[in-house]
C-alpha cells in the first residue's frame, strides 16, 4: 500500500519519538541531507547522530574493513534494539547503506528508508525532495511538541 507524503512524515515522526536514539546516513548529496537531518534533530533535544560524520571513523573502517561497512560497523558499536536508523539514498543501492539496513535489522532496530529513485534517475529532483520531507518531519516534530528543551 502506498502512503501519501503525509503519512510518510507522521510514521517518520512516531518512529522518532519512540526511539532511544537516531541514526542517520548517506552518500554525496544524501551525507549533506543527513547531516542537514541530524542537527535539526538535536536541535530539538532528540539524540540523534550522523554516522558520516566523523572522518576519522569512516577512514579508519575503510582503511580496515572496506568502504562498504562504514555505516554498519559504527550500527555495531553503539546501537541497540531501542534505536532507530534513517537512511537517505537516491540509488539505495549502495552497500554501505544497504548493509547498514542489513544490521539494523540484525540488531532490532526501527528502519525508515527515505525514498530512492523511481522509473526516472533525477537526483536534483529526489534531493530536492529529500530536504523538503526533512523540513516537513522537523514541522511536524515542532507542532507536537515532542522535543525536549535543551536549555
Amino acid at each position: 500500500m502506498v502512503k501519501t507524503e503525509n503519512e510518510k512524515v507522521k510514521k517518520l515522526v512516531s518512529l522518532i519519538k519512540d526511539a532511544r536514539f537516531v541514526f542517520v546516513c548517506g552518500n554525496g548529496g544524501s551525507a549533506a541531507a543527513a547531516e542537514h537531518f541530524a542537527i535539526d534533530l538535536m536541535s530539538r533535544g532528540i539524540k540523534a547522530i550522523c554516522l558520516n560524520s566523523n572522518i576519522s571513523a569512516i577512514t579508519m573502517i575503510s582503511n580496515d574493513f572496506g568502504y562498504e561497512f562504514v555505516f554498519s560497523k559504527q550500527l555495531e558499536i553503539f546501537a541497540i534494539p531501542d534505536d532507530l536508523l534513517i537512511t537517505i539514498s537516491c540509488s539505495g543501492k549502495s552497500q554501505n547503506i544497504l548493509k547498514a539496513q542489513t544490521i539494523a535489522k540484525k540488531i532490532g532496530m526501527k528502519i525508515f528508508i527515505f525514498e530512492t529513485f523511481g522509473k526516472v534517475r533525477n537526483y536534483e529532483k529526489l534531493e530536492e525532495k529529500h530536504l523538503k520531507f526533512i523540513h516537513k518531519v522537523k514541522k511536524e516534530l515542532n507542532n507536537k511538541k515532542w522535543h525536549k528543551d535543551i536549555n
